[in-house]
C-alpha cells in the first residue's frame, strides 16, 4: 500500500522514559516534524528534521514522525496540552445522554452519519464536540477508515497547508523527500477540523477547493490527486457573523454547514452532571488504580449547583482532583474544588487574617467552604510507618491541589498551618520561597 516505506525502514527504541526513532538506512529517509517550532512563518530545516541513518533521534509527544510517506504521531499516555494532529480509530465509548436537548442532538447526528454531508458542530469550548464528532464517524459507512482530528488553531498556516495537503520534494527548505498529506492519508475516513473559525483566510480558500471538489494539491506540485474523505467540523464562534463581518470565508461557511448540530453548554443540561462525574470517577480509579469514592449528597450539590463555565472538560478535572483528596472514601464538599463562580457575586472572605502571610494570599483559585474553626494547638504525627506515609501522601495531595498555598492546604486537611508547616518539614517536603 505505502510504496515510499522501505521492508526495514525504522525501529523504534521505547521504554518508560522516553521513545526514540532510528532510521535503518531506508530509500525514502524518514523525518520528524515538532510542534515546539509552530511558530515559524513558513516550514523550514528546523521545523521537519530528516533523521540521519542509524543515529537515534529522541522523540516528545506531539512529534509527527514521516516514515516515507506515511504520517505517525507521537501521543503521551495522558491527554497534552500541545495542539497535535492525530490519526485516531479506537473507540472511546458513547456519551451519557440524559438531557431531552443533547438527546435529540444525537439523534440528528445519528440521521446524519448515513449520508455523506458535511456537518458544522457549534458549542461552548469543553461540552464534547469531539465526542459528537467520533460519534458520526463511528455510526457512518467510513467507521473502518482512519478518523482525521486536526485543530486548526494548533499550527501556522504554513505548516497547517503542509501537513493537510503534503509537499514535494524541494518545494521549499527542508523538503527533502515528497511526503503524502493528511487529508490523502485519510482517503475512504473521516477528518474533523476543531477550531474551524481560528484558520487562516489562505487556508480557508484551499480548503474550499478540497471540499468542492474533493482533490488536493501538494505543495510545490500542479498535479491534484482525487481524495474520498468526509468533513466534520466545530467551532465555538458564531461563524454567520464572522463571514458576515468578513473575519470567514463566507462560501466556506455555507460549504461547510450543510448540517448544523449545537451541543447545549453544561449548565443547560443539569440532570447529566451526577452521571457524568461519577463516570469520570470510575474512570479515573480504574486507571490509577484507587478505590471509587461515593459521591455525597452535599459534593452531589455543589456540582450541581455550579455554572461550570469550562462544561464537560471541567467537570472531569474537579471530580478527578477530588478523588485524590478524597484518598478513597466519601468525597465531600470539602473536596470538590471549584473555580469562582462566574454567575455568583464574589463573597467576602472569612479567613482570619492572621492565616495569610505575604507569601501565601489567597489565590481565589479555588471557592472553598468556610471551614470549621481550628483550633492552633499541634496534632500528634501518627506513630506507625503507614500511617505515616498516608499522613504524607494527604499532605502532599493537598498541596498540589491547592498549588502550593500552605493556607489553603490546611483548610483541607482541617488542621492549623502550624501543624500543617510542622508535618512538612517532618516529612522532608520543600517549602515555597519568597522570590
Amino acid at each position: 500500500m505505502y510504496t515510499r516505506v522501505s521492508r526495514f525502514h525504522l525501529r523504534l527504541h521505547v521504554n518508560d522514559r522516553f521513545v526514540e526513532a532510528e532510521d535503518l538506512g531506508s530509500a525514502n529517509g524518514s523525518s520528524v516534524l515538532r510542534d515546539a517550532d509552530a511558530g515559524a512563518e513558513e516550514t523550514s530545516a528546523e521545523t521537519q528534521q530528516r533523521l540521519a541513518p542509524n543515529v537515534p533521534m529522541r522523540l516528545e509527544p506531539g512529534d509527527v514522525l514521516r516514515v516515507g510517506g506515511v504520517p505517525m504521531v507521537l501521543q503521551a499516555r495522558r491527554p497534552s496540552t500541545l495542539g497535535t494532529i492525530k490519526l485516531v480509530s479506537a473507540h472511546k465509548g458513547g456519551p451519557i445522554l440524559l438531557d431531552p436537548e443533547m438527546k435529540r442532538a444525537y439523534d440528528l447526528a445519528a440521521r446524519t452519519a448515513q449520508s455523506d454531508i458535511a456537518v458544522l458542530i457549534l458549542g461552548e469550548t469543553g461540552v464534547g464536540k469531539e465526542v459528537m464528532a467520533e460519534s458520526i464517524h463511528r455510526k457512518s459507512h467510513r467507521n473502518a477508515a482512519p478518523f482525521l482530528k486536526l485543530n486548526c488553531a494548533a499550527l501556522p498556516e504554513a505548516l497547517l497547508e503542509s501537513e493537510l495537503f503534503g509537499h514535494e520534494r524541494g518545494a521549499f527548505t527542508g523538503a527533502h523527500a515528497a511526503k503524502i498529506g493528511l487529508l490523502e492519508s485519510t482517503d475512504g475516513g473521516t477528518v474533523f477540523l476543531d477550531e474551524l473559525g481560528e484558520l487562516p483566510l489562505g487556508t480557508q480558500a484551499k480548503l474550499l477547493r478540497v471540499l468542492e471538489e474533493r482533490i488536493v494539491l501538494r505543495l510545490g506540485s500542479n498535479k491534484p490527486r482525487e481524495i474520498n474523505v468526509r468533513f466534520v467540523t466545530a467551532t465555538n464562534r458564531d461563524l454567520y457573523k464572522e463571514a458576515r463581518a468578513g473575519r470567514f470565508r463566507e462560501d466556506l461557511y455555507y460549504r461547510v454547514s450543510g448540517m448544523i448540530l449545537r451541543i447545549p453548554p453544561l449548565r443547560e443540561r443539569r440532570s447529566e452532571i451526577e452521571p457524568l462525574a461519577r463516570h469520570f470517577l470510575r474512570v479515573f480509579c480504574t486507571k490509577t488504580n484507587l478505590p471509587e469514592p461515593e459521591l455525597s449528597e452535599s459534593a452531589t450539590q455543589a456540582l450541581v449547583g455550579y455554572s461550570w463555565p469550562g462544561n464537560v472538560r471541567e467537570l472531569r478535572n474537579v471530580t478527578e482532583r477530588a478523588a485524590l483528596l478524597a484518598d478513597g472514601h466519601t468525597i465531600d464538599r470539602e473536596h470538590i474544588l471549584l473555580e469562582p463562580d462566574p454567575d455568583m457575586p464574589p463573597a467576602e472572605s472569612t479567613t482570619p487574617a492572621s492565616f495569610v502571610d505575604e507569601l501565601e494570599q489567597p489565590t481565589g483559585v479555588f471557592n472553598l467552604p468556610t471551614p470549621p474553626h481550628v483550633p492552633n494547638i499541634e496534632q500528634p504525627l501518627p506513630t506507625s510507618p503507614d500511617e505515616r506515609e498516608h499522613e504524607k501522601q494527604r499532605v502532599i495531595r493537598a498541596l498540589d491541589a491547592c498549588g502550593g498555598n500552605q493556607t489553603r492546604a490546611a483548610e483541607i486537611l482541617q488542621v492549623s498551618r502550624r501543624t500543617l508547616i510542622n508535618r512538612m518539614i517532618e516529612f522532608g517536603l520543600p517549602r515555597p520561597r519568597k522570590n
